[in-house]
């Protein structure tokens, strides 16, 4: 498996991308089985048990919330990318915002964790899809198997 997408094509067409697509399917697709057990279990609690505890109805509430919440905030990852291909462009970070140096020089505002902002911070590279209208884009690092969204801050 290949460890950073190709400029070659569209991004949707690359290896990368479809492995890191499998990846996000395979996660959320066990957040949604985990999210399912947690509501089956927290039914189970509230008609399983006499007691008029508030306890087991407070968790399924929000197991309920946590599930529909996750169903309904996937990112639209395919529409962004649209025929796009991806473009090689050197990063770095700068007040929690990410500058992209390219021909283009852009201020992404992606949602990283600390340990993907490290490498990011090490490597100083980044492969990033042209922006739509609205300003979303994606951007993906080597060896980093994720797609993360991102917003034009400025371009």
């Amino acid at each position: 498996m290949p460890n950073k997408p190709s400029t070659r094509g569209a991004a949707l067409d690359d290896r990368w991308t479809r492995y890191c697509l499998e990846i996000a399917s395979r996660r959320a697709f066990g957040w949604v089985v985990l999210g399912a057990l947690a509501f089956a279990l927290q039914l189970a609690l509230v008609f399983g048990f006499a007691d008029p505890s508030p306890v087991p109805l407070a968790l399924l509430l929000f197991s309920v919330l946590v599930l529909g919440f996750g169903l309904t905030r996937r990112q639209p990852f395919t529409r962004v990318m649209g025929d796009h291909a991806w473009v090689y462009v050197r990063v770095h970070w700068r007040g929690g915002l990410l500058v992209v140096h390219g021909a283009r020089p852009l201020v992404l505002d992606v949602s990283a964790g600390p340990v993907a902002r490290g490498r990011i911070r090490r490597h100083r590279r980044a492969w990033v899809v042209s922006p739509d209208r609205a300003g979303n884009t994606v951007v993906t690092f080597r060896g980093v198997p994720k797609l993360f969204p991102a917003k034009v801050v400025r371009g």
